[in-house]
């Protein structure tokens, strides 16, 4: 429960992150809005790793697998992918009240 709740403020974290990447330009008034993909990260970031990547998950996996499985993962936006592990992890690692169940 510990380790869904840590996993939350880190998901939440990198989406508030993103976001801001996203919406300085827009704040700045030098440019509109646009939201970045994780994919767009990565490539950014690291082309050679996300060609490793692919190559390997293609090795191990079959093809549909990263293609439109993964793919369409990676091209959705960055905050709201984060944001969607955010709010999953934190459903899963909330506090649960015990109940207490009283049988005459």
């Amino acid at each position: 429960m510990a380790t869904m709740r840590f996993l939350t403020s880190l998901f939440a974290l990198a989406a508030v992150l993103a976001l801001a990447h996203d919406a300085t330009p827009f704040l700045n008034g030098t440019g509109p809005f646009k939201a970045t993909t994780l994919m767009g990260y990565w490539v950014e970031l690291a082309p050679a790793s996300l060609v490793s990547a692919r190559s390997a998950i293609t090795a191990a996996t079959a093809e549909w697998v990263w293609n439109p499985v993964l793919v369409s993962i990676l091209n959705m936006s960055a905050p709201v992918l984060f944001g969607s592990l955010a709010v999953v992890c934190g459903y899963f690692g909330r506090r649960r009240h015990e109940l207490k169940v009283h049988i005459n």
